[in-house]
């Protein structure tokens, strides 16, 4: 149960904890907001409670400079932020079963969906870092398949059975049972070790490992000036104008597709959230055993900019078709290529960013990267509720294509790197020089 001896227990790991971390995204981006939708909330309401729910994961660095600056190194550098991220994940959870906001209590819902989904960040972050931290270069592109394949899995099955959850028992089965598989990986956790002697518990047996220590950061200055010498590169600052407005689609469908397909295609709320657990389950499934194979055989680089072409073309062609958002077959066409294009640009485009980073302070560079890639929601939570609110719902879906013909352009000039940086060289380069010793006399 050591992370560092055996790639099965990596990947397996990696895969684990995205899938808990699709739990509460299923649950706030998607079940609710459906449920709010099947109970006459406006797209303004909707767009309230996802914009909260989406909020800590856009300020996500500052969780990544603390990682960075504080840890317990006999436990490792990440698995104690880990464990502490899953109990507060499964404890508002519970809270939230025990308060039980109605359909009209938005503010609640906003304030639960913030709480729940800032331990979900915190675990994001500390679970990015370990993949930089322990994965090696050939496993990183198969591991970024495994990391959304999982998560994509995870937010399909909650859309599922929460949805049935929620329609038959009520909000509080959908929050209880969310808990329970989050606290199963909680459980898990205490188990494994990221590096040999390390301890399981803080008052177990065990040491900081060597590595972790001679890379660990013990002042703030060094840290603040890695990262900024780290994220002032010139490819780096292209790659924060990727992420930045990567996922705005699925800001865009979180907050007007719910109203979409039980206003104007008139399905049901277990329709919709079916039919989304469908295409999220394929699409985690493809992106967990096909997806990362294949962005590593075609190119990190080649695969993201097909991706930007493909969602910018399908964005602008479903605007221009709104005479027809009726049909239930355009409708689920549309909501399952979403799905695949966006889990597959993250696949395509992460291990760039894991290239990218300063072991020294990859939690603090990763997450400035994620937490860029967070504000697209809430970018397209606002485009969504202003063009909707001006009637002309159609625009939402051409600024996207807009803004992705751009990414496509960035992706096409740039040339990102292909290795990752050498970690025993910035070992190397962070101790001190030691003066040369005066040669010995000579009798």
């Amino acid at each position: 149960m050591i992370l560092e001896r055996s790639t099965k227990l990596r990947l397996f790991t990696v895969f684990l904890f995205y899938f808990t971390q699709g739990v509460p995204i299923g649950l706030f981006f998607i079940a609710i907001p459906a449920w709010l939708a099947s109970n006459g909330a406006t797209t303004a309401d909707r767009a309230a409670v996802v914009s909260a729910s989406i909020l800590p994961w856009t300020m996500k660095f500052f969780l990544g400079f603390v990682m960075d600056r504080y840890t317990y190194l006999p436990m490792g550098r990440r698995r104690i932020w880990i464990i502490g991220a899953q109990s507060t994940i499964v404890l508002f959870l519970v809270l939230a079963a025990v308060l039980s906001p109605g359909s009209e209590d938005i503010w609640m819902l906003s304030m639960l969906g913030f709480i729940v989904n800032s331990g979900t960040a915190f675990q994001d972050v500390s679970i990015d870092s370990l993949a930089v931290d322990i994965m090696p270069e050939d496993e990183r592109a198969r591991a970024t398949g495994v990391m959304f394949g999982g998560q994509v899995l995870g937010i399909s099955s909650t859309t599922f059975v929460a949805g049935r959850l929620i329609e038959r028992f009520g909000t509080e089965a959908g929050y209880l049972g969310a808990a329970a598989v989050v606290g199963s990986a909680l459980l898990y956790l205490i188990f494994i070790r990221e590096r040999e002697g390390e301890r399981r518990v803080p008052w177990g047996k065990g040491e900081a490992h060597p590595r972790n220590v001679a890379l660990q950061v013990e002042a703030w200055k060094p840290l603040l000036v890695n990262s900024a010498k780290a994220m002032i590169a010139p490819l780096s600052l292209l790659a924060l104008i990727v992420f930045l407005v990567r996922s705005m689609p699925s800001g865009v469908a979180e907050a007007y597709h719910p109203g979409l397909a039980t206003s104007i295609g008139g399905w049901s709320l277990t329709e919709y959230t079916d039919m989304m657990s469908k295409a999220q389950f394929a699409v985690g499934l493809f992106a967990l055993t096909v997806g990362g194979w294949l962005v590593a055989k075609i190119g990190t680089q080649r695969s993201a900019l097909s991706m930007c072409i493909l969602i910018s073309l399908f964005a602008i062609g479903f605007g221009l078709a709104r005479p027809f958002w009726s049909n239930a077959a355009l409708l689920t066409g549309y909501f399952w290529q979403l799905e695949f294009f966006a889990t597959m640009i993250s696949v395509a485009f992460i291990p760039i960013a894991m290239r990218l980073c300063d072991p020294r302070v990859a939690a603090t560079q990763f997450t400035l990267y994620m937490a860029a890639s967070n504000v697209g929601r809430p970018m397209g939570n606002s485009v969504a509720a202003a063009a909707d609110g001006a009637g002309s719902p159609q625009v939402m879906y051409f600024v996207v294509g807009g803004v992705f013909v751009v990414l496509a352009f960035i992706m096409k000039l740039a040339r990102f790197p292909t290795s990752a940086p050498v970690i025993e060289d910035l070992i190397e380069a962070k101790q001190p020089v030691q003066p040369e010793e005066p040669a010995p006399p000579i009798n």
